[in-house]
């Protein structure tokens, strides 16, 4: 006579046929989203991951472009997916740092909803001047900028972005008083920049190569913690005498919080595997950009310190949350 296994049993196996396996792990496609607009420097370093990482996967990692309230749209999406692994957000400072202190009704709460897999890289942002200041080095800048309260102008992305606190960061640091003027985009601020109507701004270098090029702008100082490899003649802000100033835009990878364990330690080692890849490096390095992979609980520290940083510059440029 055959032996009949209880319903409970039964219902628990059957469960448990159904649970992800890191070894099968992923069947079908991954889905990246990234939480702005095709073209930018995050979508451009973004494709390049996704594709060297489709090949360490073995299986494709599909872009998804989920831009809007400057990251967030893309970032909620995420946070309320699956947690099984196959849906995973390419995200930086802005959603997942700066976002939750200047808006009140986010749907989503980066720190109960999101798992960190890990960094992916980081680029310096650089505070440029228009060639139309009279100044040639940082130094020269701060001590022009005393002399003139309220007389400088800085241009930005828009209230609240990332550049625009940043600049927040140089302001503080150097002690000056120096006036924000946001944009819809730096592309509208290009044309105030090189007429010197504006003077300042803080962008990264791929975004402002063309305007270096044609002698627009100035490099003055960079938010690494070490120089440049496209500008080796930019000092840092602690070689500056500000070391306050210090800030990178950065890469990293989340997914939905509840992602079993060994999906996230996958995707994380392969990720890893990936960023040694001598040509994607390379490819890295010409956007400015520093390949860094990390362990989970470290981009977890690392979120944490971060958003800590920049709630108090949020607070101290008197930006009111939406």
């Amino acid at each position: 006579m055959k032996r009949i296994l209880p319903i409970v049993v039964v219902l628990v196996l059957a469960m448990g046929s159904a649970v992800p396996s890191a070894q099968d792990f992923p069947t079908r496609p991954v889905r990246m989203i990234i939480p702005f607009v095709p073209g930018g420097s995050i979508d451009t370093v973004g494709r390049r991951i996704a594709d060297a990482w489709s090949v360490a996967l073995r299986q494709q990692i599909v872009v998804d472009n989920r831009g809007g309230a400057g990251g967030n749209v893309g970032t909620s999406t995420v946070a309320h997916a699956t947690p099984d692994g196959y849906t995973m957000l390419y995200g930086n400072l802005g959603p997942l740092a700066i976002g939750p202190h200047l808006y009140r009704k986010l749907d989503y709460d980066v720190a109960k909803q999101l798992a960190p897999v890990s960094l992916v890289g980081s680029s310096p942002l650089l505070l440029f001047s228009s060639t139309k200041l009279p100044v040639q080095s940082v130094q020269e800048l701060v001590a022009y900028a005393k002399a003139r309260p309220g007389q400088l102008n800085y241009a930005s992305s828009g209230i609240g972005s990332g550049l625009h606190l940043a600049a927040e960061l140089f302001r503080n640091a150097a002690g000056v008083d120096i006036v924000h003027v946001p944009y819809k985009g730096l592309g509208q601020a290009w044309p105030d920049i090189g007429t010197g109507r504006v003077q300042l701004l803080v962008n990264t270098y791929p975004g402002s190569v063309a305007q270096l090029k044609a002698g627009r702008i100035r490099a003055l100082l960079t938010g690494g913690t070490r120089r440049s490899p496209q500008l080796p003649d930019v000092p840092t802000g602690a070689e500056a005498g500000l070391p306050g100033f210090e800030t990178t835009a950065w890469h990293a990878v989340v997914v939905p919080a509840g992602t079993p364990r060994p999906i996230v330690a996958k995707l994380q080692q392969t990720l890893a595997t990936t960023l040694q890849q001598p040509e994607l490096r390379e490819r890295l390095a010409a956007e400015d950009v520093e390949p860094i992979a990390s362990s989970p609980e470290e981009l977890g520290r690392f979120m944490r310190s971060e958003s800590a940083k920049w709630g108090k510059i949020v607070k101290a440029a008197g930006i009111e949350p939406e």
